[in-house]
């Protein structure tokens, strides 16, 4: 008869929001190899390089190492890993992946097994504003981190990259789009192992 009441209310999954059917991800077997391994997040207090940390922890590795330049982020992640994580052994670092002397003095001190690099400006509408800064962080600061992934031998670099690298009509996925051919052309160059993934707005 069109009238509705609160009983018939159901609450909302987010996978209703998603508009295809969901993907189930193994994450034990993706995050597997990281178990007795040094792993470092760069960008480790922001959005995706935070839930990185967390999925990570769960899987015993040797080291974690958060590298972000946002201290309050990285105070937090740090924070929270603590709690839930008391056996982790955790090394928080605040730096710059601009800054080649403390970028290579981190994998001079730690040696990295792994590397997830998730450091970058993504916002869209301010990188357009600041073109020169989104090139500065994400194009540079991907290049030192792969140069020094190369120099002390770590086995894998992961780069976090976005749907936006596809055809890109942005500064920001242009900066990435260079990021990623930065990735592919140091595949080989040593013993790292490079790859780039693709993250599209993730509910």
């Amino acid at each position: 008869n069109g009238e509705v009441n609160v009983s018939q209310l159901r609450k909302v999954d987010v996978a209703d929001l998603l508009g295809r059917e969901q993907i189930q991800v193994d994450l034990e077997s993706i995050m597997g190899y990281v178990q007795d391994k040094v792993v470092l997040v760069t960008g480790g207090g922001g959005s995706i390089g935070s839930e990185l940390c967390r999925q990570l922890a769960s899987n015993r590795p040797k080291m974690l190492i958060i590298f972000d330049i946002y201290e309050n982020g990285a105070y937090d992640i740090q924070q929270e890993l603590r709690r839930s994580h008391p056996e982790l052994h955790l090394e928080v670092l605040i730096g710059s992946v601009r800054n080649s002397r403390r970028v290579n003095r981190v994998f001079e001190t730690y040696h990295p097994d792994i590397i997830y690099h998730a450091a970058a400006h993504k916002h869209v509408p301010l990188m357009e504003d600041s073109p020169n800064e989104a090139i500065k962080n994400n194009v540079l600061g991907t290049w030192k981190v792969a140069e020094a992934a190369v120099t002390y031998g770590a086995e894998k670099f992961v780069m976090i990259s976005t749907d936006k690298a596809v055809n890109p009509t942005n500064i920001m996925g242009a900066s990435k789009r260079i990021c990623e051919m930065i990735v592919q052309s140091y595949n080989g160059k040593g013993k790292t192992d490079f790859v780039a993934v693709r993250f599209g707005n993730v509910l």
